[in-house]
């Protein structure tokens, strides 16, 4: 008898321990789910911030992207100042058979600066022709704003007129040599030197043109029909070639 009871009390125990355990885990659960629903908004506000603020993370690289390609853009469309002519007078000499046009020429540096005296010249015609070998560089150089080569380089060579031809026309660099506008150092470097001396021998050869991160070299003569009294200014693009345009009537030479 005194086992049958002890075994209903360790019985009894059992039930006990499992109901206090049951009771414990549903306790468990409804402080679970009524944490969870009463911090419900908390919780969706914090998942919320955290989702914006990767959102944001990105924008932030997305931003620095952009900005990068904006500037990559804008150094491609540099404009660099070359050289500057003036329309002194044009007119048709007595006996003369066409109009002669006397010019005021001078090459400038990378702020607008004379590099020397300016030159004039008698063209005949109104149009009027610039020629120079012309060196564009690969797109990455000019976009990483590479020391020497962020930008195409010209050596200009001849100034004439349309009834001229390039070889009848005024010399205005020296061949051969590097233009004092492209002078980064106090003495021309090895890579100016080789450049502008072997400037044909790169045109012609792809292989020797990627070693020096060259993307064309040609001769281009870019034309304008000039006017009296009218101001031009002769550029380079970062990335292209020799263009010529008409300035203000109020721009000082």
């Amino acid at each position: 008898m005194a086992k049958v009871v002890e075994s209903i009390d360790r019985f009894n125990s059992s039930v006990r321990t499992l109901l206090i355990l049951l009771l414990l885990i549903a306790f468990s659960t409804v402080s679970y789910y009524g944490y969870s629903i009463y911090h419900e908004k908390e919780i969706a506000l914090a998942a919320k911030d955290k989702e914006i603020e990767e959102k944001n993370v990105k924008i932030g690289e997305l931003e620095d992207e952009i900005d990068q390609l904006a500037l990559r853009l804008k150094l491609l469309k540099i404009d660099r100042r070359v050289a500057r002519m003036k329309v002194l007078s044009q007119a048709k000499p007595e006996g003369a058979e066409r109009v002669q046009t006397v010019l005021q020429f001078v090459e400038l540096d990378q702020h607008g600066t004379p590099l020397s005296q300016p030159q004039k010249f008698t063209i005949d015609g109104e149009m009027v022709y610039i020629n120079g070998k012309v060196v564009k560089f690969a797109d990455e150089l000019v976009e990483a704003a590479d020391p020497l080569r962020s930008a195409s380089i010209c050596l200009l060579q001849k100034i004439y007129g349309e009834h001229q031809t390039p070889a009848q026309g005024f010399a205005i660099d020296k061949s051969g040599e590097r233009p004092e506008v492209y002078g980064v150092h106090e003495k021309p470097t090895e890579f100016e030197q080789k450049l502008w001396e072997n400037f044909w021998e790169i045109a012609n050869d792809p292989d020797k043109a990627q070693q020096y991160g060259v993307r064309s070299a040609n001769e281009e003569s870019p034309g304008m029909k000039v006017k009296q009294g009218k101001q031009y200014e002769i550029e380079i693009r970062s990335s292209g070639g020799l263009t010529i345009k008409v300035l203000p009537n109020e721009v000082e030479t």
